[in-house]
């Protein structure tokens, strides 16, 4: 399989936490109407609060994603068969990484990748799961 397929792929598939994202944004839209429109008691805006804050966390993660997805599509065009110390060298010149840290292959890149949109996803798992136990507790009588 060929570096530029292989580019690609992982690509796509970091540009598919784009949806989540979006997710994520309407809950937080959903938990600040909640705590803003109706004044919840407290067993009902804590968990609407924890929501929010695992927003924040998925937005992080989803920033993180994003910025991966953008260098993987800058490589693709500029350097499509390059080893991935193309994209340590460039982080360095920015001084966006340490000129100390070793270089990484591409598997371990691919492994932090993933892990990035696993912690992407698991935020946004939090985040729905306490909205949706807020809105459990405003339900009960």
């Amino acid at each position: 399989m060929s570096m530029l397929f292989q580019l690609r792929v992982m690509t796509a598939v970091l540009r598919q936490a784009r949806m989540a994202t979006g997710i994520s944004v309407l809950l937080a839209g959903a938990a600040l109407a909640l705590l803003c429109l109706s004044m919840p008691p407290v067993v009902v805006a804590v968990p609407a609060l924890v929501s929010l804050l695992a927003g924040a966390v998925q937005a992080y993660y989803a920033a993180r994603v994003s910025f991966d997805a953008a260098l993987l599509e800058a490589l693709q065009a500029s350097h499509p068969d390059a080893a991935p110390g193309v994209i340590d060298d460039v982080l360095q010149k920015l001084g966006l990484r340490e000129a100390t840290t070793a270089t990484r292959g591409w598997q371990p890149r691919w492994q932090g990748m993933r892990r990035l949109l696993r912690w992407q996803l698991l935020a946004l798992g939090a985040q729905a799961l306490c909205l949706l136990g807020a809105l459990v507790v405003k339900t009960l009588p």
